[in-house]
């Protein structure tokens, strides 16, 4: 199998796992919600309710940018494109998918430097590591839920590193990119419709 193949077929799988993701964490907001709303009615609200509300919507929103990333479905701003020729079009394409994937790496080194596994490996766990470089990440806990935030800006990892083979899938092979992904989703609807 040729690199870009397989590299376009990793962007499909990874574009479908995160729509699964943001779909499944939109469906737990709206429990939450509706179970929050129906214990408050009986007079026992449900203190946790709101952040994992907000968390599962933090999930859904990355989760679902990161999907719309791939095959270039997410929202723009096209003023400029459709006063270009085809050209044009092709070059401003090949130019906004660069500054993607400068964008995407500069978050993926952040994001590594904020994790800071290497440190947190060397340290020997969240609480040394918080010791030695006061970065709390791995031991703040959250205000209601339990557990520890790193569980919640856990999605950031995630959203840095599929935006990356997104943007890299633009650049390398960008209209084989968006039939792949238009093919996927033409699938999907005739699939829905005939259900």
């Amino acid at each position: 199998m040729r690199a870009g193949a397989l590299l376009l077929r990793i962007d499909r799988r990874l574009a479908q796992a995160e729509a699964a993701l943001a779909g499944v964490m939109t469906a737990v907001v709206l429990v939450v919600m509706v179970l929050a709303t129906a214990m408050r009615a009986t007079g026992r609200p449900l203190i946790w309710a709101d952040e994992a509300a907000i968390s599962a919507m933090v999930w859904a929103g990355f989760m679902g940018a990161a999907a719309l990333f791939a095959g270039q479905r997410h929202m723009a701003v096209t003023l400029l494109d459709e006063m270009l020729g085809e050209t044009g079009r092709r070059r401003l394409g090949r130019v906004v998918s660069v500054l993607m994937l400068v964008g995407f790496l500069g978050l993926d080194w952040i994001v590594w430097r904020w994790f800071d596994p290497v440190g947190l490996i060397r340290a020997g766990g969240g609480q040394a590591l918080a010791a030695q470089s006061f970065n709390y990440l791995y031991i703040e806990p959250t205000q209601t839920l339990g557990f520890a935030k790193v569980w919640v800006w856990a999605v950031l990892p995630l959203f840095a590193l599929g935006g990356t083979v997104h943007a890299l899938v633009a650049l390398v092979a960008p209209a084989q990119a968006a039939r792949a992904h238009a093919a996927a989703d033409a699938a999907r609807a005739a699939g829905q419709a005939a259900a």
